[in-house]
């Protein structure tokens, strides 16, 4: 074999793994689960949290087991804190409902005036352990 057909093969199989290891890390980006309210959704201390804000500005939190089947966890504290574009912050207080539409669901406040976010990090304290769980809004 020559000393050129060796550097392709090389250079060939480079790429193609420069491809897969690109697309992968594109792929968890995303996370590959489909959310159930259109939310978005993060691991969280060994469940999944969705977090939505609707267009009047409620904060609403769904928790999943692995499986993304509904946790009913109204043991939990909840608390988030969402960072809008121009640096404004805005913290809320999540209270646990069973909704008879949605389930079992985490609601805060409308934030008034809040038509898009940049960062949000939902806080849940679970036993005596805080765990913050980071979400970053799409545009």
């Amino acid at each position: 074999m020559s000393v050129r057909k060796i550097y392709f093969v090389f250079f060939l199989a480079l790429g193609f793994v420069t491809v897969r290891l690109a697309n992968a890390d594109q792929n968890s980006k995303g996370h590959g689960h489909k959310t159930p309210h259109g939310g978005l959704v993060r691991e969280a201390g060994g469940m999944h949290a969705e977090l939505l804000i609707d267009k009047n500005g409620e904060p609403k939190l769904y928790l999943y087991d692995k499986e993304m089947r509904p946790l009913s966890r109204g043991d939990l504290e909840t608390k988030l804190t969402v960072k809008g574009h121009g640096g404004d912050q805005h913290e809320r207080g999540l209270k646990f409902l069973k909704d008879p539409k949605e389930g079992p669901v985490f609601k805060g406040e409308p934030i008034k005036g809040l038509k898009d976010w940049d960062t949000a990090v939902v806080s849940i304290k679970i036993k005596d352990t805080w765990t913050h769980v980071r979400f970053s809004h799409p545009h």
